[in-house]
């Protein structure tokens, strides 16, 4: 059954449209710089720096504002195939099937989605000038470890970030209240066994002149499972739970009083 949502608030849908009807659908509704967006049973063909065939299937097709165009399927969070923004695109009904070419030219590559069912179109445009703000990096930590050394043991100073061994670079390289050479590797989430190998290495790489001298490894992360934990002790190594998420303050807040 054909069923033609009204435009609302610069929307319109079309749901189980035939062919023609999606083919209508597009020169009615869908113009430059709105989101289309399509679900249906299609093959797609592509030509570029390589070929590919996917067979039919009911995927998810994406049009942005820009031109951009995206096909998902039902699973998975990549796309299958896309294409960059400023794609061209052209809609016909050939041999009773609904196709959406595409063509870019920079890199030179096309796309032919042939859909012999569609089961929702929609039309809209969106507003979005905000920029993602990521917090809980490992630099994050690290700036805070640097900020107040004293979160990871009293009278502990930081004198290098990011000092450069033969194995990598140390995040934070520093001496305790007596002296002593730390090193500290940061992990922004769970620690790893591998983390506990990295570590080692860099602890070996500053021995590697005198490997009498006493050097402290410490592994720093939110959390350190029990394992990591044994084998840090095995390699005398240390370890401090520890994590830190920047405070994200939205300007847009007011206060109440």
């Amino acid at each position: 059954m054909n069923k033609l949502g009204k435009p609302c608030m610069d929307m319109a849908y079309v749901i189980d449209p035939s062919c023609s009807g999606a083919l209508d659908f597009t020169n009615k509704h869908y113009k430059p710089k709105k989101i289309l967006i399509i679900i249906g049973d299609c093959l797609i063909g592509y030509k570029g720096r390589a070929k590919s065939l996917l067979e039919w299937g009911e995927r998810i097709v994406i049009i942005k504002q820009d031109n951009t165009v995206i096909v998902h399927q039902p699973v998975m969070r990549e796309p299958v195939n896309w294409q960059a923004s400023d794609t061209k695109i052209d809609f016909y009904v050939e041999n009773e099937k609904f196709i959406m070419n595409t063509y870019h030219k920079h890199p030179n590559e096309s796309m032919k989605i042939t859909f012999r069912n569609v089961k929702m179109m929609m039309t809209t445009s969106l507003k979005d000038n905000a920029k993602i703000i990521v917090s809980g990096m490992e630099t994050d930590i690290v700036e805070k470890i640097m900020e107040k050394p004293n979160v990871i043991e009293e009278g502990l100073r930081i004198t290098k970030r990011e000092k450069k061994t033969k194995s990598g670079m140390i995040d934070l390289f520093g001496y305790d209240k007596n002296g002593v050479p730390v090193i500290i590797e940061v992990k922004r989430s769970l620690a790893t066994i591998p983390a506990v190998h990295q570590l080692r290495m860099y602890v070996n790489d500053i021995k590697r002149k005198n490997k009498k001298a006493k050097i402290r490894g410490i592994l720093c992360a939110p959390r350190i499972p029990e394992i990591v934990k044994n084998l840090l002790r095995d390699y005398e190594l240390e370890y401090k739970e520890f994590g830190w998420v920047k405070e994200i303050v939205d300007k847009r807040q007011r206060k109440l009083f």
